[in-house]
């Protein structure tokens, strides 16, 4: 049996042109908003879709970028590279809504076979909360950077940078997980925005630096790996000196003087490895294993001060 339901419209408020009645199980969207929005859909393709399930990526990506030197005889000098494509590898939790404060929970992320880090991931997890993320009512992913082989010959000699996995192997007493969050930008799915945590130690031949990135911040995502998307720090990244830093943790301190600052970072995602998650983390740790220890480990070391 059909339903009618009637608005009566006043004077004084806007005019819809009379009275309008609905039956019941007929759209609340007019015709042709439906075709506007199914218009939308076709144009924008597949950068509009459901977020897949839990999972683990691995993919090529590079670093770009400039360091300003505050101490040392290469104070007020500044170095600027771009490094080699590096092999990377993320894990991903199942999609959920996000609702935070009381009703905060731990949620599952995949690990591959040998991975020591955490599988489970939660809001007092996370190093930073930059402004715009965290938002209830919102489906969100957490992430997990599991492992980097990322080293490049640069004009102030090798570099490597090191996180996650190799981080925890080699400096655990400084490692600290890296970890990103993507919220939609509507109520489920892509498009969506990304943000990572990393915790980085910079290797060179002048010293070891950790590299606490604060907020490493994507555009407008539309799969994972973000393959293309543009991606910047947010604010300088200071360069602390890992043996006073060391000292300092000892005594109780949290920081230490910087040695420089990376004034400009950029990890854009190059291309998807066509591979499951496990064996591309298997592929990444042969690497990092094939490629030797640390930078300077058995060569003349320059330090600065």
């Amino acid at each position: 049996m059909s339903v009618n339901i009637t608005i009566n419209v006043s004077d004084e408020g806007p005019s819809t042109g009379g009275t309008t009645s609905l039956s019941s199980g007929q759209s609340e969207y007019p015709s042709n908003l439906m075709g506007d929005l199914t218009e939308l859909k076709d144009q924008m393709g597949e950068q509009i879709g459901p977020f897949p399930g839990s999972g683990i990526d691995g993919f090529l990506s590079h670093f770009v970028m400039m360091i300003e030197f505050l101490q040392g005889p290469q104070k007020g000098q500044y170095a600027t590279f771009s490094m080699p494509v590096a092999l990377q590898t993320v894990a991903r939790s199942s999609p959920f809504i996000y609702r935070g404060g009381q009703e905060s929970k731990s949620v599952p992320v995949p690990l591959p076979s040998g991975c020591t880090l955490a599988n489970q991931l939660s809001d007092s997890d996370f190093r930073e909360k930059p402004a715009g993320f965290f938002r209830h009512g919102k489906e969100t992913v957490f992430m997990q950077i599991l492992n980097l082989d990322a080293r490049a010959n640069t004009e102030i000699g090798p570099v490597r940078i090191i996180l996650g996995e190799t981080l925890k192997r080699e400096q655990p007493d400084l490692f600290a997980p890296s970890l990103g969050m993507a919220q939609s930008l509507g109520r489920s799915g892509f498009p969506a925005k990304l943000f990572f945590n990393p915790v980085a130690l910079v290797e060179t031949q002048f010293g070891a630096f950790r590299a606490v990135h604060g907020t490493l911040a994507y555009g407008r995502i539309t799969s994972f790996p973000p393959v293309g998307t543009p991606v910047s720090i947010l604010a300088p990244v200071p360069m602390e000196p890992v043996e006073t830093l060391r000292s300092a943790l000892a005594a109780g301190k949290t920081s230490v003087e910087p040695m420089g600052r990376i004034i400009s970072l950029a990890h854009p995602i190059d291309v998807a490895l066509q591979i499951p998650g496990d064996e591309a983390f298997r592929i990444v740790e042969h690497a990092i294993a094939s490629a030797g220890g640390p930078v300077g480990q058995s060569g003349t070391t320059m330090k600065l001060g």
